[in-house]
């Protein structure tokens, strides 16, 4: 059957419309109206899309598609390819699309895939991708005084849609101790549980849920901490929090003939803040990893292809900061949590990955007066379509669902 995900076309001017037809079958041979005839992907029809470049070719740079701006840029923030088609899933939300002849990308290619819908390459001949294509979300210090760390790059549809797969907020903190660390965010697997904040104990945030890949979206955020109390001391004040991780974003690849890939994709979740300097607030929730999908007759994955979590980070005392938790990692190793704090602010817990897609739970901070950890980001998925499926050599983090 069918997929209902993609189910109306929301750009003008298809070409089929037009009366332009799509590039031919590449090698082998035919014409644009017999692959239409032929050439079923899963949930849309290709032939109702406009071409916006017969080859995309990149070379060993850095490179951006801006979802929201439908535009992929170079170094000098110059457009190499504009397309500003989008497509309604079956629960109404919004797919930048981008349709072209053939995509390939070079060893040394850097492609960060950012904004606020998820994407869609489709290709009437191959795609083949060297180097690395980052559709994760990431996180930074913003203010290294204050220790204030946050999501600095969000992956393309990332945190939408999300709901009970979110991570939950910890517990304000009381007069004489520190606040609940947020709970991971979910998407295949659970988020992992925040952590307790401490003397007297205040609850971590709650994880945030699984569900099932019936479209295509980004992971979900992790929770933040609950507010800093009194305790907490400058540059800090009563009122604090520290932030969750985004998930990661979210990236289809549907081609006519084949996809290789000799490099690495990544759609991986943000890490959760560590507390902010002397706020004793419990950490960020780690974000979920997001979704990474292919669709070809032939599909060969000899690179790394991760959807990760984040790790959790730590909770802070009131004469220090937590720690930050890790990005989700580009291979099938855990993000960590934020490490233990001064002794007194818990640890983070640490983002899914491999064979294991739930977060893990923080470190409580029932004993003194520290706050409680973030919980761990769950997995995203890896979904393959496919009559030839090889991965020889490759690395998947989490297992992928092969249809």
């Amino acid at each position: 059957m069918r997929s209902p995900w993609l189910l109306a076309l929301a750009a003008a001017g298809c070409r089929s419309i037009l009366g332009i037809e799509p590039p031919a079958r590449g090698d082998a041979g035919g014409d644009g109206s017999a692959a239409c005839a032929t050439w079923h992907p899963e949930g849309f029809d290709p032939c109702a899309l406009s071409i916006a470049a017969d080859v995309v070719s990149l070379g060993d740079l850095p490179y951006v598609y801006d979802t929201t701006a439908g535009a992929l840029y170079d170094a000098a923030h110059q457009v190499v390819v504009q397309s500003a088609q989008t497509i309604m899933q079956g629960d109404g939300s919004p797919l930048a699309v981008l349709s072209i002849g053939r995509l390939a990308t070079g060893a040394g290619t850097r492609l960060s895939v950012t904004g606020a819908r998820p994407l869609l390459i489709v290709s009437w001949s191959s795609i083949t991708l060297g180097g690395v294509l980052d559709a994760g979300s990431h996180i930074g210090v913003t203010d290294a005084a204050a220790h204030i760390a946050q999501t600095v790059q969000f992956g393309a549809g990332a945190n939408q849609g999300c709901g009970a797969d979110a991570g939950h907020d910890g517990g304000d903190a009381a007069a004489t101790g520190g606040s609940g660390g947020g709970g991971g965010g979910g998407l295949q697997g659970n988020g992992g549980l925040g952590g307790r904040g401490g003397s007297p104990s205040v609850p971590g945030g709650a994880s945030g849920l699984s569900s099932t890949a019936t479209v295509i979206r980004g992971g979900c955020p992790g929770g933040a901490s609950g507010a800093a109390g009194t305790i907490a001391t400058s540059p800090s004040a009563p009122g604090a929090r520290t932030l969750g991780g985004a998930g990661g974003g979210a990236i289809r690849l549907v081609a006519h003939d084949s996809i290789e890939v000799t490099g690495a994709i990544s759609a991986n979740g943000a890490g959760g803040a560590g507390a902010p300097k002397n706020s004793a607030c419990g950490g960020g929730g780690g974000g979920a990893g997001g979704y990474v999908g292919f669709e070809a007759p032939i599909v060969a994955l000899r690179g790394t292809i991760a959807a990760n979590g984040g790790g959790g980070g730590g909770g802070g005392v009131s004469s220090a900061s937590g720690i930050d938790g890790a990005d989700g990692a580009v291979g099938a190793v855990p993000a960590l949590g934020g490490a233990l704090s001064n002794g007194c602010g818990q640890a983070g817990g640490n983002g899914a990955a491999a064979t294991g897609i739930d977060g893990t739970a923080a470190g409580n901070a029932d004993a003194c007066t520290g706050g409680g950890g973030g919980g761990g980001g769950a997995s995203g998925f890896i979904v393959i379509r496919s009559a030839e499926y090889t991965a020889g050599g490759a690395t998947l983090s989490p297992a992928p669902l092969v249809r």
